[in-house]
């Protein structure tokens, strides 16, 4: 009886120590948790705070601009010398020093303020985010691209370097972005079939330009609707070619293409979340999916007519209905009736090809030209036009020169 109690009184021990251990242990976690809870809730409010005094600090978001108030002599480097001569000061009044009224569009490369100078003349004002090129190379890379013109990209005017900052200037363009006429805020768009027609053959010329035309040739790397803008007659006009290089401290072709990051969402060519590497193709995929915005007038990353169980983009969308051989279903309504039913078909097949998931299946820029040409050779916007190709047969550097019609 003795030795029986001793085993019970020894093992109530045993078990009080674990219950007791376990209570402590308890104990600590929760309090362990509870002041990790009480220091997100207070770093929350705190950089909520810290944020909300920044805003009435600086209510216009433009602290950085005044910070260049000693700065205002420093020259503007204009290429086009039909623009008069301006200093800093001269840009900080025509967008009243860099108001957020002025805003007309921000990206990943930097935010595009509206400028009008004193006789008049509107302006676009880039701030590009901070890059980590010395002035000399940025000076030297401003000097390359000042030299770039065709009549579907936006003229650069000229750049500015005041401490930090980099300012590049371009012709303004009236007519604003070709996203913003395909997806209004109110209402419906209204662009009829043959003007959508227009603005995809003079992207896909200015695109093919600067695929084949230029040596080195540029690869944009961030194409979408908001980069092709539209001028006073709607001639489209690619905005942002060759800031890739800019945005990225070594000249080469690797960077981080990640959705959202480096291309808009429903834009970047799926390889290069696995490659990482910018080709001439992923180019491609990225304006097939601005020619399927031109003709179904759907949002890249939304879907309007797709069914609510639907979650892919429009890319994904247009997959499937291929699958099910129900393209036609896909093709803008308001453009459906009208004569133009073959046109809206073959545009959407050319579209489907250049974003095939196959970057070797894709047409090159230059093919895409020559299709959608093609597609539109009945209408008025026909001209002749030179374009230098080069060949991709291994011979680098060889020139094939093509007379095409524009």
């Amino acid at each position: 009886m003795v030795l029986s109690s001793r085993i019970f009184n020894t093992h109530a021990c045993t078990t009080s120590s674990k219950t007791n251990t376990a209570v402590i242990a308890g104990a600590a976690v929760g309090g362990v948790t509870l002041a990790a809870l009480g220091v997100a809730v207070g770093l929350f409010f705190y950089v909520r705070r810290v944020s909300h005094r920044k805003k009435e600090e600086d209510p216009e978001g433009n602290k950085w601009a005044r910070i260049l108030k000693g700065t205002k002599k420093i020259k503007v480097s204009m290429f086009e010398k039909s623009i008069s001569k301006m200093n800093l000061s001269d840009l900080m009044k025509a967008t009243n020093n860099f108001s957020k009224s002025n805003v007309i569009g921000t990206g990943r490369s930097g935010t595009v303020y509206k400028a009008v100078l004193n006789d008049g003349t509107s302006l676009m004002v880039k701030r590009l985010q901070e890059s980590q090129h010395s002035e000399q190379e940025f000076t030297a890379e401003m000097a390359t691209l000042g030299t770039v013109r065709h009549r579907n990209l936006v003229p650069l005017l000229g750049f500015c370097l005041a401490k930090k900052e980099r300012l590049l200037v371009y012709k303004n363009m009236p007519n604003g972005t070709l996203h913003d006429q395909l997806h209004p805020d109110a209402g419906e768009c209204t662009m009829e079939w043959s003007l959508r027609l227009k603005i995809a053959i003079g992207a896909a010329k200015g695109f093919a330009w600067l695929h084949h035309n230029c040596n080195p040739r540029i690869i944009h790397r961030n194409i979408s609707s908001k980069c092709i803008l539209l001028d006073t007659d709607f001639e489209p006009k690619i905005s942002d070619f060759g800031l890739a290089r800019l945005m990225n401290p070594i000249d080469t072709h690797l960077s981080t293409f990640v959705n959202g990051e480096f291309g808009d969402l429903g834009y970047v060519a799926p390889e290069y979340t696995t490659t990482l590497l910018a080709t001439p193709k992923g180019d491609v995929y990225s304006f097939g999916t601005v020619l399927l915005e031109l003709v179904t007038g759907e949002r890249p990353t939304h879907v309007a007519k797709a069914p609510e169980t639907f979650k892919g983009n429009l890319v994904e969308w247009i997959m499937q209905l291929s699958v099910n051989s129900s393209l036609k279903e896909a093709i803008d309504e308001s453009l459906v009736g009208k004569g133009v039913d073959h046109e809206l078909f073959q545009f959407l097949k050319v579209a489907c090809n250049c974003v095939t998931s196959t970057p070797k299946e894709r047409p090159t820029m230059f093919e895409v030209y020559q299709f959608l040409r093609e597609i539109g050779s009945r209408y008025n916007f026909i001209t002749e036009d030179e374009i230098m190709v080069l060949t991709d047969d291994g011979n680098a550097g060889k020139l094939e020169e093509l007379i095409v019609a524009r």
